[in-house]
This record gives structure tokens, C-alpha cells and sequence, in this order.
């Protein structure tokens, strides 16, 4: 369908919404996240399944455009909710370091051994291939901890504000390293080049947050109000999604990802007194479009390539292990050391285990830059779907364990009065 006109445009967006809609229904049924049903039926309908019949036919250019858009507007509005002054304390920072060191370490030794060469994409060496690898696996999902402590009422408890603290920490220092992934497919891999894209990252984050709170925040706030003035209510947001997209530009243009720009120009706005109306406006973009994005990774994937591979199909198993022992080892122990009880250590690093939005776009940024293959990009995204599934049983458990220890606690001081 390459190549057609805006009538086949119409049509796909048609089915890739009803597509998103049925996954929604049907993925809520079993209380699982909605991403996880938008990639399970990208699955059925692409290569895996319907699409290797002819079934589904989807133009790889309107399903590319719009999935990135997809990608812009979730990160956009995940840097709304990251605001820095409120998550950057000394606890979160360190169990989101350890939450990020030890699966990146674990995750590029696991993929450089274990790996066969027809995991390499075209552009791909054995260190890029390893280090997006140990990339995936660094990222903490944020809305799959949030709607668990939120069923739960513990989004306010210590145990809860750590998690989702740690847990943004954890993104932005996942999408830092990341950046310096992107940079090192263009280059070498020397220490030299390492350096200098590292400086080239923090410094293009440093100049953006400081440039955006002094200069491009008041000038939307100046933008809303004239736009008012005049009837128009929403320039500002107008202006904001502009500054997103103008980051994204300069982030890909000194060869890092866009989706680090969206992310860094939606934090601007994290305190913002608009922060609200961009976050309504946000979320009507995002309800659009993001599904499309989680199905096209769905759409990517090729089972029947992992199944048919047994050094992949035994990479999958020791990865999925590998990203559920050390995200949790990473984030329990740093809690433990500081003074967090055993169960609360233990609640935090299982909360912090399901991977999610983060690892996926890392996942299909190796995909695109040419340095995983289809059968590697379709066993990344296995991997982050089972182990932001499985640990939700046992994050639930821990979070009762926590609160019991608390009751009793409690009860100790009564117990003991004359």
C-alpha cells in the first residue's frame, strides 16, 4: 500500500484506532495496562500472525509518521509530570542509579556473549547492539507503578513517593544514557568520543531547561495571555508544542533522539501555572496517536523469527530473568542502605521492574538507527512485555506486606500500655 493517496490514509487510521479501542476493552478485562494490549494486538495483526496471511496490510511510511508522533506527545507529557525540584532527593537518586546501573551493566555482558550475529542490524556493532540492549532494560514504567499504588491508596506513603520519584529519576537518566547511545552509531567508540558525546548530552539538556525557564516559559505564559485577550484560549499550548517539536529538532539535529527534546521541553512546563491545561491538551494528542505508536511496535514484531532461532529463543528467557533480578537487586539494596525497611525495600524494587514506555521507545530507536535486527527488536519487545506483566502480583504482594508491618508497628506502642 506504499505509496497511496490520502484515502488509504483514512482507512488505516480508521482500523489503527478500532484496533486501539477493542485492545483497551479487551486488555482491561484482565487489569493489565493498556500498552500491553496495544502491542499484543499489534502482534496478531502484523507479521506474527494476520499480517504474514495478507490479512492486514499497513503502509510502513503513514504507520513510521504517525508512531512518531506518538512518541513526541507521550514524552512531552511525561515531562509534565517531572518536575525536578520535587523528585531529585538524595533517596530517589540513589535508587534510581542503582535501578539504572546494574541492569545496563548485566544487560550489554548478557547480550554481548549470548547475542548471535543475526541480532545485528545493518549500521550495528557488537557494542551498540549490547549497550541499547542494557539501555531497554534500564527504564522504570512509571504509569504501571502509579495505577498499582493508586488502586492501592499508597501513592502518598513513603514507599509510594520513592517509587515514582525514583522511578522519573530513572527515565531521564535511562534517556541520557540513551542519548549517548544514539551519538555513538554515528561515531567511534573510543574513550575520546564517549566523552565528548556525554558532554554534548548534558549539555544540551543543561542549555534547553535553562533557556526554557528563563526565556521560552515566559514567553508562552506572554502567549496565553495575549491569545486570551483576543478569544483564543489555547496559544499557549499552541506555542508549548511548538517549543516540543523545535527541541526534538535540534536534539536529532546534533544526533541524539527527538523524543529527548519532547521530554525536556514537557518538564519546562512541570510547575507551570498552565502546567493543568497542557496536560488536558497533551493527553487528547497522546490519546490519538500514542496507541498507534505501542501497536507499530506490535506491528514490528516477528515471533515466529524468535521461535524459529534457538539462540534467541534461550536470549529471550535469560533476558527476561536477567531484567527482572537485576532491576530489582539495583533498586531494593540502595533502599535497604537507606534505611528503608526489608519489605519496603523490596516493594520499591518490585515496583520499579515494569519496564514500559521508555524501554519500548529505546527499543524502536535501535530498530530505526539500523543496530538491532527485526528477530532482536521482536525479542526486546517480548522481554519488556512479560516483565511489566509478571511483576504486578508480586509489587502487590510486598505493598500488603508494608502495610501490615506498618499495622503492626502501630499496634506495638498500645500493646504495650498498662
Amino acid at each position: 500500500m506504499a505509496g497511496a493517496g490520502a484515502g488509504a490514509l483514512y482507512e488505516q487510521l480508521t482500523i489503527l484506532l478500532t484496533l486501539a479501542v477493542v485492545s483497551h476493552l479487551f486488555i482491561k478485562r484482565f487489569r493489565q495496562p493498556t500498552i500491553i494490549g496495544e502491542i499484543f494486538i499489534g502482534i496478531l495483526v502484523g507479521q506474527s500472525v494476520l499480517g504474514s496471511l495478507g490479512i492486514f496490510q499497513f503502509d510502513p511510511d503513514f504507520i513510521s509518521t504517525l508512531s512518531a508522533l506518538g512518541a513526541i506527545f507521550l514524552l512531552f507529557l511525561i515531562g509534565l509530570e517531572s518536575d525536578f525540584r520535587a523528585i531529585y532527593t538524595r533517596k530517589n537518586i540513589l535508587v534510581a542509579l542503582g535501578g539504572v546501573l546494574l541492569p545496563l551493566v548485566v544487560g550489554f555482558v548478557i547480550a554481548w556473549y549470548l547475542v548471535p550475529p543475526s541480532g545485528l542490524g545493518g549500521s550495528g556493532t557488537q557494542f551498540t547492539m549490547a549497550a541499547f540492549v542494557g539501555v531497554t532494560l534500564t527504564a522504570t514504567s512509571v504509569a504501571i507503578a502509579a495505577s498499582i499504588l493508586l488502586d492501592l491508596g499508597l501513592m502518598k506513603k513513603d514507599v509510594g513517593r520513592t517509587i515514582m520519584g525514583a522511578a522519573v529519576v530513572d527515565d531521564i537518566l535511562g534517556l541520557l544514557v540513551l542519548s549517548v547511545i544514539v551519538g555513538m552509531t554515528h561515531g567511534g567508540v573510543d574513550p575520546v568520543s564517549v566523552a565528548i558525546l556525554l558532554i554534548k548530552a548534558v549539555a544540551f539538556i543543561v542549555i534547553a531547561i535553562l533557556v526554557g525557564i528563563y526565556l521560552f516559559n515566559p514567553v508562552v505564559l506572554r502567549v496565553q495571555a495575549v491569545g486570551l485577550k483576543y478569544g483564543i484560549s489555547h496559544a499557549g499550548f499552541l506555542t508549548a508544542m511548538a517549543i516540543a517539536f523545535f527541541y526534538g529538532l535540534i536534539a536529532e539535529t546534533i544526533g541524539l533522539s527527538a523524543i529527548i527534546g519532547a521530554f525536556l521541553a514537557g518538564t519546562l512546563f512541570a510547575s507551570a501555572p498552565l502546567k493543568d491545561e497542557f496536560t488536558e491538551g497533551a493527553r487528547y494528542l497522546e490519546a490519538v496517536f500514542t496507541p498507534i505508536f505501542f501497536i507499530s511496535l506490535g506491528l514490528a514484531v516477528n515471533l515466529q523469527v524468535v521461535w524459529g532461532t534457538p539462540e534467541l529463543l534461550l536470549f529471550t528467557i535469560v533476558l527476561a530473568v536477567v531484567a527482572l533480578i537485576s532491576k530489582v537487586a539495583g533498586c531494593a539494596i540502595p533502599a535497604r542502605l537507606q534505611g528503608m525497611s526489608r519489605h519496603e525495600s523490596l516493594a520499591i524494587g518490585w515496583g520499579m521492574t515494569p519496564r514500559g514506555e521508555v524501554g519500548l521507545i529505546v527499543a524502536v530507536t535501535a530498530l530505526n538507527a539500523l543496530v538491532v535486527s527485526d528477530a532482536l527488536f521482536s525479542v526486546m519487545v517480548l522481554v519488556i512485555i512479560l516483565v511489566s506483566v509478571l511483576p504486578a502480583p508480586l509489587f502487590k504482594r510486598s505493598l500488603h506486606a508494608v502495610e501490615a508491618e506498618r499495622e503492626r508497628e502501630d499496634a506495638a506502642p498500645v500493646a504495650e500500655a498498662p
